[in-house]
């Protein structure tokens, strides 16, 4: 930032001389974030589904496309092409402060808006859930609130981030599988797509990559055979 600065002091004409451009920093150890095998999102997935969990969908919208979590949150019903399959991302759901509370925002940068390519197990899922949230609002009656979002609790209200991120970790309690939050998730999508034999070119729109050989190193280094097919029927599963 220093740097930055007087560079532009020297183009402004208050420094000639940035001393800040010589200095070299140490290079900072990035924290290597956790992530699932194939197989660990394959356990969690089937666990999820066994259980009837209401948040099965957006599970694997979570491992499948890798959305974050105030996307997935934010996420309505007319953002949803089911025949075409696709979806489009430019909302997202965010607590602004204690008076606030919850609110439907944009995305916060252009770069984040995308409208993705759905894999077979993602519509299937969300055909699914969508019947569950018809029955849902049947029951609630006058209690549902209206808003046209896709995952919501049991009376149509906006899931609480917080409260999304408590119902992961239990999930991840009830399949015995080590904990690892809703956005290092993410990193896992990439084998997840792979070995549900998504071409590559759709994985990078998907994944949101910028360049075609990120994509191709997480697809050289996919997972076994039985993983792969299992990962497959249970998509084929659902229906």
């Amino acid at each position: 930032m220093l740097r930055a600065a007087l560079s532009q002091a020297i183009l402004d004409g208050y420094a000639s001389v940035n001393v800040a451009k010589t200095v070299r920093l140490p290079a900072i150890r990035k924290h290597k974030r956790k992530a699932w095998t194939s197989e660990e999102a394959r356990r969690f997935l089937e666990s999820a589904r066994a259980a009837g969990d209401r948040l099965y969908a957006a599970y694997v919208l979570v491992l499948v496309l890798g959305l974050r979590k105030g996307e997935l949150l934010g996420l309505c019903w007319d953002d949803l092409d089911l025949e075409a399959g696709t979806v489009t991302i430019d909302w997202q759901i965010q607590r602004v402060g204690k008076v606030r509370g919850i609110e439907r925002r944009r995305t916060k940068t252009a770069s984040s808006d995308a409208t993705l390519p759905l894999p077979p197990i993602c519509v299937v899922a969300l055909k699914e859930h969508r019947e569950a949230q018809k029955a849902a609002k049947a029951a609630a009656g006058d209690a549902w609130h209206e808003n046209g979002l896709v995952i919501t609790t049991k009376f149509g209200t906006p899931i609480e981030p917080r409260n999304f991120l408590r119902f992961w970790a239990r999930r991840c309690d009830e399949a015995g599988l080590r904990h690892i939050t809703v956005h290092d998730a993410r990193r896992t999508c990439g084998s997840l797509l792979a070995d549900l034999d998504v071409h590559p070119r759709v994985a990078m729109q998907i994944l949101r990559h910028a360049n075609f050989k990120i994509t191709m190193e997480i697809y050289t280094q996919v997972t076994d055979q039985q993983t792969r097919d299992a990962l497959k029927k249970l998509g084929e599963g659902l229906g």
